[in-house]
């Protein structure tokens, strides 16, 4: 070994990782890493589905700063590589092509299902946390379906697709781009799919949300402008939801400066303590 990129943690216990897949309603296996907390028994356990971004990335089994965080504060972590990630072929990638808030969405909610009825996770202690898309996806969660998570914490995430989808065309060339191409292909068209990519953002979903919301987003994020989580607050608060905004000062889309990083881990470690903490399901 020449060198450790974590010293510190040399003596920490972490979580143990597995890899796992549970099947969706319509036959398909999704593959996914689950880490559960280190020195609890695996049971009814509190849950943070931790989708990644992307959504053309994938998880591994390789360290994962964020996932190893939660589960050294008691929590299991569901990573699933829903369909529209990356790695897993091409007909695997484009079975997520314009189905943000569909069917990449239904596959992170069946993990939750599935870790219930194996009596791993607490259906009733389950919070959705992610960045970038993986944000979009706890905001998507927070409103498509309200009643599955007590708790949603988005870093990073879109909240308004058109708002995405125009901001892209105006900071790439317009609509004719290679990126406002990939957005379109990924997201849908602005003009054509209007209403059906209206019904799965989140910004215009705020009266269906029920639990708590932290949003937290860095104000020179060139990626995903800081104006989704604003968008998201400010509909919030006109619905009269519980919701925290967090601004981190001069920091961009991938948290690259290590205070405003601890800022965010301190922010989401305090989120869960508050609303996912409390009692087991009774057996």
């Amino acid at each position: 070994i020449i060198g450790e990129a974590y010293p510190t943690l040399a003596e920490v216990p972490l979580g143990a990782i597995e890899s796992t897949s549970y099947k969706a309603p319509d036959g398909f296996q999704i593959p996914a890493y689950l880490t559960l907390p280190p020195g609890l028994e695996p049971r009814s356990l509190p849950l943070v589905v931790f989708p990644h971004g992307g959504p053309y990335a994938r998880d591994t089994a390789d360290f994962d700063w964020w996932a190893q965080f939660l589960a050294t504060r008691g929590y299991a972590v569901l990573q699933p590589n829903y369909r529209g990630s990356g790695g897993y072929g091409d007909a695997w990638q484009r079975a997520g092509y314009r189905q943000w808030g569909g069917l990449m969405q239904n596959d992170l909610d069946d993990g939750v299902d599935a870790l219930a009825r194996a009596g791993i996770a607490d259906p009733q202690r389950v919070c959705i946390v992610g960045a970038s898309y993986g944000g979009y996806a706890t905001l998507a969660g927070a409103t498509l379906t309200p009643d599955r998570y007590r708790c949603a914490a988005s870093v990073a995430g879109v909240s308004d697709l058109p708002l995405m989808l125009l901001e892209t065309e105006r900071r790439t060339g317009g609509d004719d781009s290679m990126s406002s191409d990939w957005w379109r292909q990924s997201i849908g068209d602005r003009e054509e799919d209007r209403d059906s990519i209206r019904a799965v953002s989140p910004a215009f979903l705020a009266e269906r949300v029920q639990a708590p919301v932290l949003l937290i987003h860095g104000t020179d994020d060139t990626v995903v402008p800081i104006e989704q989580s604003r968008r998201m607050l400010r509909a919030l608060n006109a619905a009269g939801k519980d919701v925290r905004f967090v601004e981190l000062r001069g920091d961009d889309h991938w948290l690259s400066d290590a205070p405003t990083r601890i800022q965010m881990l301190r922010e989401l470690e305090g989120f869960l303590a508050e609303h996912l903490s409390g009692p087991p399901a009774p057996p």
